[in-house]
């Protein structure tokens, strides 16, 4: 199983219901991995990583309240995204959304489409 470290969490997390997207953050091709945390080492509902695929370096996910998954980059936050639906869906379903700057000064549209279910 993939295990997952996020910033100032020293134990290591299962990841178990792992979902794989495939969409667009705005005009930006991004590929996202979402998951329930197991194991206690974190305070978060919801945990991933995503990155644009001109890029790929990895930014973090976190949820602490399941409506609002937070992004992070070297331990500082940067925006978050808003997903219209729950993210663990079916192979093939699609889910919308908005991804918003920390200070919402700037906000693009985001278009998942679930490409991956990791076995339980």
């Amino acid at each position: 199983m993939l295990q997952f470290a996020l910033g100032v969490i020293h134990a290591q997390t299962i990841w178990t219901s792992q979902t794989t997207f495939s969409g667009f953050v705005g005009k930006y091709e991004i590929r996202m991995k979402l998951a329930i945390p197991y194991g206690g080492a974190t305070s978060c509902f919801t945990i991933g990583e995503y990155y644009y695929t001109n890029s790929k370096g990895k930014i973090f996910l976190c949820s602490s309240d399941d409506v609002k998954i937070v992004e992070s980059v070297n331990g500082k936050e940067t925006g978050y995204f808003i997903l219209d639906a729950d993210w663990n869906k079916k192979v093939g379903q699609t889910i919308s959304g908005k991804w918003y700057s920390l200070s919402k000064s700037v906000s693009y549209p985001v278009v998942l489409k679930v490409i991956a279910k990791a076995k339980e």
